[in-house]
């Protein structure tokens, strides 16, 4: 059965309980404008689910007690996107970013930062491939296939 909720701060949910808590499938809207729907366990966001924040970037994808969690897709409003795997809200394992003048990385995060194994392509065609240092390229690497680096 589906009921709609008003909190004392005003957020609204409306969906299905159990036992009190949300539980199942709802759609909880908040006073700032931030909107979540999806499933949810006891409470909290918990299965597949949307989420559009105020400034109009969107999360859809895996939840996890209220974070991102598991395999989901980031976009930005300008253009932006993140395709990839989540950990308590942060990009971690592997993963695509692309950006909107056409940069692209391509590779593993750990929470939320380039590291590991990646591949950065410039708007521009040069490329760079090795490993990342939070978000920093690190060791030796080549560059679009011509310079090396220490």
């Amino acid at each position: 059965m589906k009921k709609e909720y008003t909190y004392s701060k005003g957020a609204v949910y409306k969906g299905q309980w159990l036992g009190g808590f949300r539980h199942g499938f709802g759609e909880m809207h908040w006073n700032d404008g931030a909107v979540y729907t999806g499933e949810w366990s006891y409470g909290n966001a918990n299965g597949k689910g949307t989420f559009i924040h105020i400034d109009g970037d969107k999360y859809e994808g895996s939840w996890r007690n209220n974070k991102a969690n598991g395999f989901g897709v980031y976009k930005h409003n300008d253009g932006a996107e993140y395709s990839g795997y989540w950990k308590d809200d942060l990009q971690h394992g592997k993963g695509v970013e692309t950006w909107s003048d056409n940069s692209k990385y391509e590779g593993e995060y750990f929470q939320g930062k380039k590291h590991g194994i990646g591949r950065y392509f410039w708007k521009d065609g040069s490329k760079y491939e090795g490993l990342w240092d939070e978000n920093m390229i690190s060791g030796k690497v080549k560059l679009s296939g011509e310079i090396y680096l220490e």
